[in-house]
This record gives structure tokens, C-alpha cells and sequence, in this order.
């Protein structure tokens, strides 16, 4: 029994052994949830005193798990599965390693050789991956003491079938909430989830590993409490360019149609002159480019470009190499035309929105900042001021290398400038999300052009099913006020309506005064949308009511591609007869991701054997993941004693129960689709589409298609 239930996830290389199973291993209090350590007491002999992540890889923890006779018996299972990943895995790196091809550039304090694989097309759902954590109970109600506190109005609650309160699985798109000083309490963090949150994003701009650590561990703890698979977004800082230091510490006024001079020399700036220590953007400015300083509040165009050179300036003509390429023998300058004037001071950032500068979106900063987020149970990693696809591939080098088949954090590229938007196809094709940052791309773009490439992102995001978050300024005004403005509540209504998969609050939960009402009412306007849209999709025919199916721009009928006609059919099946919800058995949440593309209005329960793949689908619009025993208990019988071992009016009656548990059920005469793969959790492309009601399999009207 304990093998079965350890052994629940079909991709386990190494497990972490939950307490209920193992009861002589108990986590050790200061170990983050979902981590397992002995305390001092009960180590065994030799063993450090560390705690060992529930992200444990092949061959990490072993000595740990050898201790006692279930732990050898696991190492020998856990072993043979590793090989057999191994295997395939190291088949399929050889055949994309063949198309490899080196990066334009690399971190330069980075040693690793980065180079371009292109993974094989796989539509099947696989059971190859890395390892997992389970949970050993089901989920939780919300504690009755919440639920009489004064903020209690603003929580997003059901009452289940079985009379239990639990946080709600309604709404569509899904809400990102930015942590800092606001926020950052375990108290605050609960009260976030329950008001609506279900991604929490840390911003790597700010605060150290340390900090990090504590929030993550506060997050699993949370997601433990109510058995709720909770996404932890890592956004990191990216480069920051910015102008030196004035002599008169309050700045300059500059005025427009003046001359003003950028160069790499440290002495302090005046109305004349100033240092811009990046001789990156120097060279690649030339005369006609724009210079945008505080935030585009001063605007400059660039009229010569020249290089100081054994110490005297020269002026550059078109087509002219400078002298030498070194900036410290040849120091580079260019003299702008203010065209929009006002006060520069020191440190304000720099943009420079018509040019590709030839650097590495990743700092030595975030270089770091990777390798902590890879190995500490992050399940999407940001990366900032994207420019070119080539910046994702390099992202993804790193993330592999750090993690060493371990459990992988998705990839979130962040569009930001307009080079990124001129390449986001081939971004989209090297990221696993895309993220609409509209603060700096509202600053290197024309802002009236900035809802029309919001709108267009969705789209080419939907088609290639790919998650999208619409971030900035989404409800500003609640920073200090406890009602938004009708502007944004229009805001937030036309990015759902668009498509997006998540809307984001940044310094409104992070620094605001009134962080749970601010996703109370995101939550209000998200939902208010989607009824909106859902209205318009109904048409009547006949007696009845039908809903028109939006298939994705690349998946339009009658041209549905044979893998997708699954998921097209039950998409069109749940909406004809107005089922509650669909479950989707997943073991790798690919099937997820391109059920998402035809975007139901219903939610989609994804049953994962797999904690991790649970938390990283909770981004995707609609999406209610979740990973519990009696899932894990199926597919370990499916991995220990065949495919064929596990009947599928259990996996049926799994899918009722989990609906009902969590509340997408109301009533037992309402009905759910089932979608899954038979045998249960196996490699191949689903091949089974169920309607059952919601008291499971032994109702009469149970029907199979």
C-alpha cells in the first residue's frame, strides 16, 4: 500500500515520502512545506541536517530513503524508472541535438555552452518527466472562524454538494497578485487565495534569496492547508539602463530644441552633459534613433554620433568605422536634440525603443536569480526586456542546466519592446507564455498603439496555445483608494474579453492599501465579462439554446487536425448540454493546454497524477488543476501493476467525486464530460470522451461516446 501511493505519479524518478505514509518521517519545523527533513533526534547517522526538497532528481536523497526497508524497496523502483527515462530522454536530446545551433550570444559570466534543440513534435500526453510531490489527504473546507471575520464578504466561496465551504472554481481567467511589504504575511497571503489569487508573483527587483524563500515556503504551506495547487511566478529584474549622476543633486530643466551630449565619462552631469555608462546603447544609437529618459517624460533624438579617441572627439559620418572597437581606447558619445523637454536627474532609466541592443537580457543578477528560482519549487520563470527569440533559448539553456532533470520551471517571456513584438512568433514558438508588460511598452511605443498589439499577443497566443497575462496598471488608482476608477474596470473587461488567460495586480497588492479588496473587485470584473461573453455565445435554436464554439484561428473546422477532434468534440458535447464542468485526466497537462485554445465556459477540472503539473497549469484560463490521493492512488496501479489494471468507471467515479468536492457541482442530477486517455495514464493522445452524472458511474444515464 505504502508503494502504491508513493509510487502514485507515472513520471517519478524520486519521490519525497508524505508523513502519512512513512510515519517515522516527520517534516522537521523549520523545513518549508512539501520538504522533508529529520530533525537532529531522529537523522540517521551520517546524514546532514538539511532539507531535502519534495523536487528531489535521480539520484538525489538516496542514502535518505535507503534507511529503512520501504526506502530500499522505493530506490530499486525508483531507480529502474529513472534508467527508463533516461533512455528516452537521452534518445530524443540526440535527435534534436543534431539540428543544434549555437546562440547569437551568452551570459557572460555563464559557462555553459548554450545551443539550440529543437524538441521532437509529441502530441501524445507522456508519462516522461522529471519527479513530483504528492499529497496524501483531499482537500480541505475553509475554516468556519474565516468565514465570521469582518473581510469574510470578499472571499470567493461555493458551498459543495457535501455542505462544505471551499474556495470557489468558477471564474475563467485567472488572477496574478504581486507579493511585497502588503502582503507578504502568511495571513495576508490566505487571505489573497480565498479573495481570488491564484498565481502569486515574486518580483526579483526587490528583496533576496532569503526573503524569497520564506515566501515560498508560506505559499506551499498555504497550498498544503487546503490541498489547492497554488502557481508561484519568479519575474525576474532583467537590465536596467539608466543616466549617471548631476552635479546639483535636484537635476537639470532641459528645454526642448536644445543640444544635449551623452558619454562615458563619470564626471558629474550639468545642462550641457551627462554620463550614460552603457556604451552598448552609445554604439548602437545613430543619428535619427530615439532616446526616451523617465519613463518617456523626455523625449530625444539623436543628431551625431562620435568617439573620443587619444583625447580628442571625432564626429562620425555615415558609414564611418570608428578608429578602434575598444570602448576604453575609443570611448563612444552622441550628441541628441531634446524634442520634449523637462527635469533629468540622477539614476532615471533610459530606453531606447528603435534599436536591438546586442546584450543579454540576463544579468549576472539574474543569472543567480534563475538558479535560485530552478531549484526552489518556482513553477514559471519570467524573463524581462526581451528582445529576440534567441533571448528565450538562452533562458531555457540555463533552466536546464541548473535543474538537471529535475522538475523544470515553465517559461514566461515578457513583451516589453517593440523588437519583442516584431519577433513574437518565434517567442512564442521558444516560450512556454507570453506576458503583455505594458508599463515599459506603453513607454518605447506609441500608447494608442499599445491596445492593438495587447489584442493581437492574445491572439497569436491562443493560436499557439500558449497562456498570456495582461500586467500594469490594471487598477492603479487602488494603491490609495478603496473603489477603482470606471476606466479601469473597462481595462480589465476588455483584456478578458480579448482572450487573456490571466490579468496581473502589481505594486496594488504588493505596496496598496487595500490589497483583498482590490482582487475582490478584479475578481467582480472578470466574472462580469465573462457573462457578458458567455451571453453573446448563445443562439437560439429550435426549443433549445446551443453555444457557438470559438476554435482557436489555427484550428478551424472543418480542418481540426485528428489529435485535437477529441477535445473539439468535447468542448461542443459539454456546451450543447450544459454540463458543469470537464474533466481532462492529464499526465503532463498537455492535453490541457490545447483543450484551452477552444476556451469552454465551463471550468476544466485537470485530474494530474503530478503536484508540480498541477501548479503550473493553475495559469491557464479556466483551468481548476488538482492532484489528489485517489488520483495518484490510479495511476500508481497503473505503473506497478499494468495498464490494464485500473477500469475506467473508477476513474469516472474519481472525476464526480472531484467535481463535487470542489464545488462545480451543485445538484446530483447535473452532469460533467469526461475526457482521458484509456489505459489510464498512458503514453498516446486521448481516446475517450464520457458523460456521467455527478453521482458518478452507477447513475443509470452514464453514456460512453
Amino acid at each position: 500500500a505504502i508503494f502504491r501511493k508513493v509510487l502514485a505519479c507515472p513520471k517519478t524518478a524520486m519521490l519525497s515520502l508524505s508523513p502519512a505514509f512513512v510515519p517515522s518521517l516527520q517534516p522537521h519545523p523549520s523545513a518549508p512545506s512539501g520538504q522533508r527533513s529529520w530533525p537532529s533526534s531522529q537523522r540517521p547517522a551520517g546524514q546532514p541536517d538539511s532539507s531535502a526538497s519534495s523536487l528531489r532528481r535521480p539520484g538525489q536523497g538516496q542514502a535518505t530513503l535507503a534507511t529503512t526497508a520501504a526506502g530500499a524497496a522505493l530506490l530499486l523502483l525508483a531507480r529502474r524508472r529513472s534508467a527508463r527515462a533516461a533512455l528516452v530522454g537521452g534518445a530524443r536530446r540526440s535527435r534534436g541535438q543534431a539540428a543544434a545551433a549555437p546562440l547569437r550570444r551568452r551570459v557572460a559570466t555563464s559557462e555553459v555552452a548554450l545551443a539550440k534543440v529543437e524538441e521532437p513534435v509529441d502530441d501524445d500526453d507522456d508519462d516522461f518527466g522529471g519527479s513530483c510531490s504528492i499529497w496524501s489527504d483531499e482537500r480541505v473546507e475553509i475554516d468556519a472562524t474565516l468565514l465570521k471575520q469582518p473581510w469574510s464578504t470578499l472571499i470567493d466561496k461555493v458551498v459543495a454538494i457535501d455542505g462544505k465551504s471551499v474556495r470557489a472554481c468558477r471564474k475563467g481567467a485567472k488572477q496574478v497578485a504581486t507579493l511585497g511589504p502588503a502582503s507578504a504575511s502568511a495571513e495576508m497571503l490566505e487571505r489573497l487565495f480565498l479573495c481570488g489569487v491564484d498565481v502569486f508573483r515574486l518580483n526579483f527587483s526587490h528583496g533576496e534569496h532569503d526573503e524569497k524563500l520564506e515566501l515560498i515556503k508560506r505559499i506551499r504551506d498555504l497550498e498544503a492547508k487546503y490541498k489547492h495547487p497554488i502557481c508561484i511566478l519568479a519575474d525576474m529584474q532583467g537590465p536596467k539602463q539608466r543616466c549617471g549622476k548631476f552635479a546639483d543633486e535636484k537635476g537639470v530643466d532641459l528645454e526642448s530644441g536644445q543640444t544635449f551630449r551623452f558619454d562615458l565619462d563619470p564626471a558629474l552631469g550639468d545642462a550641457q552633459r551627462a554620463q550614460l555608462p552603457h556604451p552598448e546603447i552609445l554604439t548602437a544609437l545613430t543619428p535619427g534613433k530615439s532616446l526616451l529618459l523617465d519613463d518617456g517624460k523626455i523625449r530625444m533624438r539623436v543628431e551625431r554620433k562620435g568617439y573620443t579617441y587619444q583625447g580628442k572627439d571625432m564626429f562620425l559620418e555615415p558609414g564611418q568605422d570608428p578608429p578602434s572597437s575598444d570602448a576604453k581606447e575609443c570611448a563612444p558619445f552622441i550628441m541628441c536634440l531634446v524634442e520634449v523637454g523637462g527635469k533629468l536627474s540622477a539614476r532615471k532609466g533610459v530606453n531606447t525603443p528603435d534599436v536591438v541592443l546586442a546584450i543579454s537580457p540576463i544579468t549576472p543578477k539574474d543569472l543567480e536569480d534563475i538558479k535560485f528560482a530552478s531549484r526552489n519549487d518556482v513553477d514559471w520563470i519570467a524573463l524581462s526586456f526581451v528582445q529576440r527569440h534567441e533571448d528565450m533559448m538562452e533562458l531555457r539553456a540555463l533552466v536546464d542546466s541548473f535543474c538537471k532533470g529535475g522538475h523544470t520551471p515553465k517559461l514566461l517571456a515578457k513583451i516589453e519592446k517593440p523588437s519583442a513584438v516584431e519577433d513574437l512568433p518565434a517567442i512564442l514558438r521558444e516560450s512556454d507564455g507570453v506576458m503583455v508588460a505594458r508599463g515599459d511598452l506603453g513607454v518605447e511605443m506609441n500608447p494608442e498603439e499599445v491596445p492593438f498589439v495587447q489584442k493581437d499577443m492574445i491572439l497569436q497566443a491562443l493560436a499557439a496555445s500558449k497562456p498570456v497575462i495582461v500586467a500594469t496598471q490594471m487598477m492603479e488608482s487602488m494603491i490609495f483608494s478603496p473603489s477603482p476608477t470606471r476606466a479601469e474596470c473597462s481595462d480589465i473587461a476588455n483584456a478578458i474579453l480579448d482572450g487573456c488567460d490571466a490579468v496581473m495586480l502589481s505594486g496594488e497588492s504588493a505596496v496598496g492599501k487595500y490589497p483583498l479588496e482590490c482582487v475582490e473587485m478584479q475578481r467582480r470584473v472578470i466574472m462580469a465579462a465573462e457573462r457578458q461573453e458567455a451571453g453573446k455565445r448563445l443562439q437560439t435554436e429550435g426549443r433549445g439554446l446551443q453555444r457557438k464554439i470559438r476554435f482557436p484561428p489555427t484550428l478551424r473546422p472543418p480542418d481540426v487536425a485528428p489529435g485535437n477532434a477529441i477535445l473539439a468534440s468535447a468542448v461542443s458535447l459539454a456546451e450543447g448540454m450544459g454540463a458543469k464542468a470537464i474533466v481532462c485526466f492529464t499526465a503532463t497537462g498537455r492535453s490541457v493546454e490545447r483543450l484551452v485554445q477552444f476556451r469552454p465556459s465551463m471550468p476544466v477540472l485537470a485530474v494530474c497524477p503530478c503536484l508540480e503539473t498541477a501548479r503550473f497549469l493553475s495559469l491557464y484560463r479556466g483551468v481548476y488543476a488538482t492532484s489528489d490521493p485517489a488520483t495518484q492512488a490510479l495511476a500508481s496501479r497503473v505503473n506497478t501493476d499494468g495498464p490494464g489494471s485500473v477500469r475506467s468507471s473508477e476513474a469516472i467515479d474519481v472525476a464526480c467525486k472531484l467535481a463535487r468536492n470542489n464545488g462545480l457541482i451543485s445538484k446530483e442530477d447535473e452532469w460533467i464530460v469526461v475526457i482521458c486517455r484509456l489505459p489510464l495514464f498512458t503514453q498516446g493522445p486521448l481516446n475517450v470522451i464520457r458523460i456521467a452524472n455527478a453521482s458518478g458511474p452507477g447513475y443509470s444515464a452514464v453514456s460512453a461516446l
